[in-house]
């Protein structure tokens, strides 16, 4: 039998979620025998596109030109993305301790700033829809004396948080797109459907955060269509059980229901969120003041918007190569030289990806030990 919607808490008219309980959630973490790992055909393929996209930056860019763009780097301007970069972070694990505050279980700034530089890290090196990262920081949370039911509620608000913020510069970005005076018909059409599905989607988000029984409605639905679907198309190994599809709907569900009850204290993490983003673009645009291109904001967030798009449905690990490949295609489809634009987002990927995997480095070490790991001497 199929949960009902109401069956989530709350009945088909309460608004408010219902406090927290210790052990609330616990169920609904990954169980150790589920594997995140990805299937050795799919991570070569990924690996496959990954080369390619890298590949093809290469073979058609000049490379005398690539090599004097990238000798007129200034390396003391590179100081400015890694600057923002850790500003990101810091306006991160502020969003997180926001959440934390608002559940009743905070820990500080610096324990959940090391947390989320380390969780991170994993996600981008281990491309399993963020599940990988999302254990690390259950691990860390219920270290830090977070019961398993708010750290749960944490991570998953914080993400739903990030990824709601995520669609309207999406929405931003193919409407700078669109606006670009140099696009052929089919680029033109293409950025206008894409802008009117990211605009769709965000409507339906914010609609269903506001208005629960609909919310619950949909959700229930959602999951039997996409098991429906899943069972097609998708090989009997692959395919997920039913139960870890309510694990996620039920989880959704329970974050939009405590962003609701406790809306005023969620201004301050969403304001923290929207600055973070913020940070991420200032990242991209310092880059390619490093190369000594000075774009505008509007440039910046369309490249960032690709970008980001495309690493969201990579296989590879923190989209590499298929986030270089595609943001350097829409800067020079907006004008700017394909050499200029291969080292700035080469830059990009070394100030918000390279530089947070060493800090990262630094902290893991220290964070096992604290939590009685045994750690090898090196």
């Amino acid at each position: 039998m199929r949960p009902t919607p109401e069956s989530w808490g709350g009945g088909p008219t309460t608004r408010t979620a219902p406090p927290l309980a210790p052990d609330e959630g616990a169920e609904l973490v990954p169980e150790s025998g589920i594997s995140t790992r990805p299937s050795r055909s799919l991570a070569l393929l990924a690996a496959f596109f990954a080369l390619a996209a890298l590949g093809l930056m290469f073979f058609y860019s000049d490379g005398k030109a690539l090599l004097e763009a990238a000798r007129n780097v200034s390396w003391l301007r590179l100081l400015l993305p890694i600057g923002l970069t850790l500003l990101s972070y810091v306006l991160m694990a502020l969003s997180y301790e926001g959440i934390a505050r608002a559940a009743g279980t905070p820990i500080g700034l610096w324990p959940m700033l090391r947390i989320t530089f380390v969780s991170n890290t994993v996600n981008y090196l281990v491309a399993t829809g963020g599940l990988s990262g999302f254990a690390f920081r259950m691990y860390f949370f219920t270290q830090h004396g977070i019961p398993m039911g708010n750290a749960v509620t944490i991570s998953f608000v914080q993400g739903l948080l990030t990824n709601l913020t995520l669609l309207v510069f999406l929405a931003m970005g193919f409407y700078f797109l669109i606006a670009h005076a140099s696009l052929g018909t089919a680029a033109l059409a293409t950025a206008a459907t894409m802008l009117g599905a990211f605009v769709l989607l965000t409507v339906l988000c914010l609609v269903l955060l506001v208005r629960p029984q609909a919310r619950r409605r949909f959700l229930v639905r959602s999951v039997v269509a996409g098991h429906r679907l899943a069972r097609r198309f998708l090989p009997s190994h692959r395919l997920p059980r039913r139960i870890h599809l309510w694990r996620v709907a039920h989880n959704v569900n329970s974050g939009l229901d405590f962003m609701l009850s406790r809306w005023r204290s969620m201004l301050g993490p969403a304001g923290w969120i929207v600055l973070d983003w913020l940070a991420t673009l200032g990242v991209l645009k310092a880059s390619f003041w490093c190369a000594g291109r000075s774009l505008p904001f509007g440039e910046v967030a369309v490249g960032f918007a690709i970008g980001m798009l495309a690493s969201l449905v990579s296989l590879a690990p923190g989209g590499i190569g298929i986030l270089e490949g595609s943001m350097t295609g829409v800067f020079v489809t907006l004008g700017i030289p394909l050499e200029t634009a291969v080292v700035a987002v080469l830059i990009f990927r070394f100030a918000y990806y390279a530089v947070p995997f060493l800090v990262s480095l630094a902290f893991f070490r220290g964070m096992l030990r604290a939590s009685g790991v045994p750690v090898p001497s090196p």
